[in-house]
């Protein structure tokens, strides 16, 4: 069965409109299928919602074991419930910048505290990852909040391979990041190298 790749945006949706949107059409190119479902977001985002639409492509089998999985922020967190709870391990998982996995102090106040609070992920979801998932990334920059341990944290407790790009901030719509070639290069390396 060919590779396929699925890209899981953030909790702003701007994923899909921005970099997302340069792998979609870079891989449907080249043949691949390339899906990128959208979930609720903002003060919508919730993670039965996003489980709910994943289950339709895990049913249809669209969704499989050799699909190569790139998940952006808040999708990392819901994506990582999801793989614990369905027993799923696709062809390799790429995370971007990692957000909502681990709670750490904020002094916000408006709707991402109760969103990001119902995401956090248990130990055994991350033991999962760690014991069961082969081909992880994580795609990180410190220019990110200027916090570069809840990256390091998340590469160790996912034993991911850990990939510093800078000047990339969060990878998102806020610092316009259209592309990202080297995300490009990683996806052209697991559908051709890693068979």
């Amino acid at each position: 069965m060919k590779a396929n790749i699925f890209v899981l945006h953030s909790l702003n949706g701007d994923t899909l409109h921005m970099w997302g949107m340069d792998v979609k059409e870079v891989f449907e190119r080249k043949g691949f299928n390339v899906f990128m479902p959208e979930f609720p977001i903002r003060a919508e985002s919730r993670y039965e919602k996003f489980k709910k639409i994943m289950e339709v492509y895990i049913n249809n089998g669209e969704l499989n074991t050799n699909s190569i999985v790139i998940a952006h922020s808040i999708g990392n967190a819901y994506f990582i419930r999801f793989s614990k709870e369905l027993n799923f391990v696709p062809k390799a998982y790429v995370a971007v910048a990692p957000g909502a996995v681990y709670e750490y102090p904020s002094t916000r106040n408006d709707y991402t505290v109760e969103v990001k609070k119902q995401a956090y992920v248990k130990k055994d979801c991350l033991d999962f990852v760690k014991n069961r998932l082969t081909n992880k990334y994580c795609l990180y920059s410190d220019e990110d909040n200027k916090n570069s341990e809840k990256f390091t944290r998340f590469i160790e407790d996912t034993q991911s391979e850990g990939m510093y790009l800078k000047y990339y901030n969060h990878f998102d719509g806020y610092h316009r990041i259209y592309r990202i070639p080297e995300l490009i290069d990683l996806i052209n390396s697991l559908i051709y190298e890693k068979n």
